[in-house]
């Protein structure tokens, strides 16, 4: 099943109204994949300034510099969708959104005023990946105006659109391997469907997983025109894991349990990899690595209740999932 995000019957996600000039940031709503996988596929240039797409949330940074960054110091995006100067988000109904921004920050009231060192920085989406593996990532990006290069067209502005990721909600993000990004092309209408691409793999079964297209330079050139790109038709897919009661291997096994404070494995199979140990939220709470050549695994700072173990090897494949229970 897939479920689709549009701005028909205006299916927005609850959040929390800042100020203007406030810097918060606010956390959508995860999507649970487990419903099956999520879908963007427009918005409108007429959405109700400071609301945003189901589960997802746009953000200024706060400044206008070349190079990726992968800190928390956003900013809500919290003006229209049809402005037509300084650093903005653009609704493209069926083509989805676009990015744009200037060398001025946007006014603290989104038309004139003070300028509030906000610029345009990324589009955020949250998921809940709890029993959930292999999760797939896709989306479409279009060059909508190129870099002018100041006129000197050999050398313009180059603008990327990169997926980053990271488990929770605060601290760093992670760039997905790759990375994976669109570069701004040098025509008008250059556009590319990236994916789909497989998450790393400590991205599954977690309770809140937040992907981020960021909008940064990449290269000055001789100046100009900043690239306005587009980003739509984002389609996150997954798997479900192994059913929780039974092993992926059939020989794989945990004992003694229950289990006091160290458990050992058997699966059949020689490898390596890594161990992990969740809560039934999904919450990762220990990770240790995995080898076919030990067999003796503390667990002595879990506290007493029901966990979920998971083996997966060197690529990210998940081996085995199964449930302990801790004394």
């Amino acid at each position: 099943m897939v479920q689709k995000f549009t701005l028909s019957g205006f299916l927005l996600t609850a959040i929390i109204l800042i100020t203007l000039n406030g810097k918060a940031q606010t956390q959508p709503v995860p999507y649970a994949l487990s419903g099956g996988s999520f879908s963007f596929t427009s918005w409108d240039s007429l959405a109700i300034a400071g609301t945003y797409p189901a589960h997802m949330i746009f953000q200024y940074v706060p400044s206008n510099r070349i190079g990726v960054f992968y800190n928390d110091s956003a900013t809500d995006f919290s003006c229209a969708y049809n402005l037509s100067k300084r650093p903005r988000v653009i609704g493209y109904m069926s083509k989805g959104i676009g990015f744009v921004t200037t060398s001025s920050s946007q006014y603290n009231d989104c038309n004139s005023g003070t300028a509030d060192h906000r610029f345009m920085g990324a589009a955020l989406l949250a998921l809940n990946s709890t029993n959930r593996s292999n999760i797939r990532v896709q989306f479409k990006s279009e060059t909508l105006i190129p870099g002018d290069g100041n006129g000197t067209p050999a050398t313009p502005r180059i603008w990327n659109l990169r997926l980053q990721y990271r488990n929770g909600t605060s601290g760093d993000f992670t760039d997905v391997p790759g990375p994976i990004e669109f570069v701004a092309g040098t025509t008008s209408g250059d556009s590319t469907t990236i994916g789909p691409v497989t998450l790393p793999a400590a991205c599954n079964n977690k309770a809140v997983v937040q992907l981020r297209w960021i909008y940064f330079e990449s290269a000055a050139g001789s100046g100009g025109t900043r690239p306005r790109l587009r980003l739509d038709d984002i389609l996150v897919q997954s798997d479900a894991l192994v059913g929780l009661d039974e092993p992926v291997s059939s020989t794989f096994k945990v004992f003694p349990n229950p289990v006091a404070d160290h458990f050992s494995l058997s699966i059949s199979d020689a490898f390596s990899g890594r161990i992990l140990i969740s809560n039934l939220m999904g919450q990762a709470l220990l990770e240790m690595p995995y080898d076919s050549n030990t067999n003796f695994y503390s667990c002595s700072e879990l506290t007493s209740g029901v966990y979920i173990i998971q083996i997966q090897d060197e690529n990210g494949r998940i081996r085995g999932v199964s449930r302990i229970v801790k004394k």
